[in-house]
């Protein structure tokens, strides 16, 4: 029972992810269109808040649905997809100096590089000792 509701979170969870990123497509595509307005003498306005905000909202609303997967899974992947959300966010939203920009993504690259070999090496090391059983 217990996992039959965790798999029903986890399912409700990627479907948040999708809807947020449908609602950003969405967001993209009418900020294209504003922009070609512009370009050619129209001044439409179709959305009136900054793509910025835009995007720490968004921001926002993906590290709540990663940080409820971390909760749900209780997984090192899911901690490390957390603080890539969130450094991330830092990084492209409150970039104000360029040393604050080279330390968020020296500091993704070390989560990547974390999540690639220190987590996978913990994966296959469960999977030698299983076959070995």
């Amino acid at each position: 029972m217990k996992t039959k509701g965790l798999h029903y979170l986890d399912k409700i969870t990627k479907s948040f992810e999708i809807a947020i990123a449908l609602l950003l497509l969405i967001v993209i595509a009418i900020k294209v269109l504003e922009v070609i307005f512009e370009l050619t003498g129209l001044q439409i306005v179709i959305i009136s808040m900054e793509f910025e905000k835009i995007l720490s909202i968004t921001f926002a609303l993906v590290i709540g649905v990663e940080f409820t997967k971390m909760l749900i899974k209780h997984t090192p992947e899911t901690v490390i997809d957390v603080l890539l959300f969130a450094i991330a966010r830092q990084t492209v939203i409150y970039h104000e100096r360029t040393i604050d920009l080279l330390i968020g993504v020296f500091a993704i690259a070390g989560l990547f590089a974390a999540k690639k070999y220190l987590i996978n090496l913990k994966e296959t090391k469960k999977e030698k000792e299983k076959t070995n059983l």
